[in-house]
């Protein structure tokens, strides 16, 4: 309707007197025309509409338009017309985020943008004097009211959409405009910006600053001890001295010195989790997909058997699709058994492996390793980050089971240190007057069984569907179902070490309790005493399963790893007094006997054929071989018989009195 011509503020003729302005008539526009009584800017014709000067209509018909539109048009076109020339000025947002100040820093966000404003304002200004110009050979002579129309509209701008800092008189802004055009987006940069005026930290002292404010020992609690220390050692170095620690705030606080002393001071996992970069991450979208696996404190008291208030530990395998917690263990400490009895518990609920579990590596997550036993529930086994939390949203299940139902208890211990409400902490009082009323073990067990239930049935966060029926209904094409096989494969644990064998069989300590195992004859529960010797001295490794410790399986390990060597049970014990041996203790007792003796003989007869083969027996030597003590009878017979024979020879001598001492007999020569 309107629009400009040059400065002229014009509108089209056909707007005048069409139908539905109803402005004034046709034909009384034709008689103000001829009467030049309005000023016609354009004529009509060949595709082109006629413009009429607006402020040469007469006042009635000027106020009119003013009513119909709401306003002068003179502000609204002009306004119209130049905000439809401002664009955001993507070379001047390079600029300003790549512009680096007097003290080497970068211009701050806010700054930023307010730049990038003015910027691109001042290029619609440009813009529109670059279009009037082309219209308007000469410039308009009315240049002060051209730049207070630019002053007023950039004043109507949305602060929201353009926060500008240009000035609102039109002569400083045209002056804005000139040095603009002049020197670039430089000229736009406050020149008190960063002042190099302002205090600073002396360069020399800027590593004692930082190294002073880190010391964990002899630690500054405050900027103005800081402040004061720093003077001292300013007079004594040649430095100068400042006058506020508020400088020495600044300056500590600047993002590449705090991320120095950060975690000296407050610890490195509090720097790490403010610092290190945090991925991010979409949980899985069916069950069994992932599974977490961590220990925590049980948050419970009891009172044991001591009468002491005493807490436990609690090992929770969880689906990390569903919040699931399918596997638990409740023991004094997370060690491996803890670990092994909650996956065999998740195990026996889900039916199937999991495609991953993850687990932090502590406790007696090696021997699960070493022993397989993870590789073997799952096709990836992923030790996540220790002492990151948000790598595990197990972590955070624990923080709201023990938020929505643990805490419901009156025992409860409170939540971990970490926590920070009042609400998450101990009622100390209460605890200490109710000491007596503490439940067993077996009563927290029962209590505890009864809130992992309720935390199942319960709602998903984020679905809405109870977190049970969200495992039951989803599924998971690319997990392996469980055989009756596998699973006795599975829950047999390899000992991470090596075990010697000794006389006394097959022996090792589990949690200071020692188990002791013998190979034994087939079918029966006698020690095979010749394995048994052929094998002293030999490493081995164990496997068992902790729930039976009846038996074990042994192996021996190369380069291509465990080869089966044999099973052995555990080692039967009899009694050493015959009052209180059985029947079968006897006859068990000497059949070992008989089996050792029998083994000594073979084996000590098999090296004097070894010896005779070779020339180098003992008799080949003029000497004797000592016979086995308790075993060869038969030869301490024997020399008993010599012994005998010796005294009957001796006997039968007759002595001939008179006879020379040569002619005597020799005794020995007779035997």
């Amino acid at each position: 309707m309107f629009e400009y011509v040059g400065n002229i503020l014009c509108i089209k003729s056909n707007a005048l007197y069409n139908d539905e302005d109803n402005i004034l008539s046709y034909s009384y526009y034709k008689q103000l025309n001829c009467r030049k009584q309005i000023n016609l800017v354009r004529k009509g014709g060949n595709g082109r509409y006629a413009l009429v000067e607006y402020d040469s209509l007469p006042q009635r018909f000027k106020s009119k338009i003013e009513e119909k539109i709401g306003g002068d048009p003179h502000r609204t076109t002009k306004r119209n017309a130049f905000k439809d020339l401002l664009k955001t000025d993507h070379e001047a947002v390079k600029y300003y985020e790549n512009y680096i100040l007097e003290n080497g820093r970068g211009l701050p966000v806010k700054r930023s943008k307010e730049y990038v404003a003015n910027a691109s304002i001042l290029n619609a200004i440009a813009e529109f004097l670059e279009i009037r110009n082309k219209k308007q050979k000469a410039r308009s002579r009315n240049s002060a009211t051209l730049w207070q129309n630019f002053s007023e509209a950039i004043h109507d701008l949305p602060r929201s959409q353009y926060p500008h800092s240009l000035p609102a008189n039109h002569r400083r802004l045209k002056a804005k405009f000139k040095t603009y055009q002049e020197v670039g987006y430089s000229a736009l940069v406050h020149k008190g910006y960063a002042n190099k005026n302002a205090e600073k930290v002396n360069p020399k002292a800027q590593v004692w600053v930082i190294a002073r404010w880190a010391d964990q020992v002899n630690k500054c609690v405050s900027t103005k001890q800081l402040w004061e220390e720093y003077n001292v050692k300013a007079d004594r170095e040649g430095w100068k001295p400042l006058k506020d620690a508020h400088t020495l705030y600044l300056f500590l606080n600047q993002p590449e010195n705090k991320q120095l002393w950060y975690g000296h001071r407050y610890g490195e996992l509090k720097s790490k989790e403010q610092y290190s970069y945090q991925q991010k991450t979409a949980l899985p979208t069916m069950r069994d997909s992932l599974w977490y696996s961590d220990g925590t404190k049980l948050n419970y008291f009891y009172l044991g058997e001591n009468g002491k208030i005493e807490t436990c530990q609690v090992y929770e395998v969880m689906d990390a699709y569903s919040e699931v917690m399918l596997g638990y263990h409740i023991s004094k400490t997370e060690d491996y058994e803890a670990q092994y009895y909650a996956y065999k518990m998740a195990l026996k609920v889900s039916g199937q492996k999991p495609y991953q579990v993850g687990f932090d590596g502590q406790g007696g997550h090696k021997k699960l390793v070493n022993g397989d036993f993870l590789s073997k529930i799952a096709r990836l086994s992923v030790r996540t980050e220790p002492y990151n939390g948000k790598s595990k949203s197990i972590e955070s299940v624990f923080g709201r089971f023990q938020q929505q139902c643990l805490k419901k208890d009156w025992f409860f211990t409170g939540q971990n240190i970490t926590a920070k409400k009042q609400e998450s902490k101990l009622n100390a009082e209460f605890l200490e007057a109710n000491r007596e009323n503490l439940p067993a073990l077996k009563e927290v067990e029962a209590v505890y069984e009864k809130r992992r239930t309720e935390w199942n049935m319960a709602p998903h966060p984020k679905t809405g569907i109870p977190r049970a029926e969200m495992y039951r209904e989803s599924e998971n094409s690319e997990c392996v179902p469980l055989t009756m096989w596998e699973m006795v494969d599975i829950f047999w644990i390899t000992r991470d070490a090596p075990v010697t064998v000794t006389a006394s069989g097959i022996s090792f300590k589990e949690k200071k309790v020692l188990y002791e195992y013998v190979v034994t004859k087939e079918g029966t529960s006698v020690p095979d005493v010749e394995w048994l010797r052929n094998h002293v001295g030999k490493k081995v490794w164990v496997k068992c399963d902790p729930e039976d410790r009846s038996m074990v399986h042994v192996y021996t390990k190369d380069a291509l790893g465990l080869r089966h060597l044999t099973e052995a049970h555990a080692k039967v014990e009899i009694h050493r007094g015959i009052q209180e041996q059985e029947d079968w203790e006897r006859e068990f007792y000497e059949e070992v006997r008989r089996d050792i003796q029998k083994i000594r003989l073979e084996k000590r007869n098999e090296m004097d054929q070894m010896l005779r083969e070779e020339n180098r027996h003992a008799e080949g030597y003029g000497l004797n071989t000592p016979r086995i003590k308790g075993l060869e009878k038969n030869k301490r017979n024997k020399k008993k018989n010599k012994q005998e024979d010796f005294r009957k020879v001796e006997s039968n001598i007759v002595v001939t009195p008179g006879k020379d001492k040569e002619d005597d007999m020799d005794v020995y020569s007779m035997m």
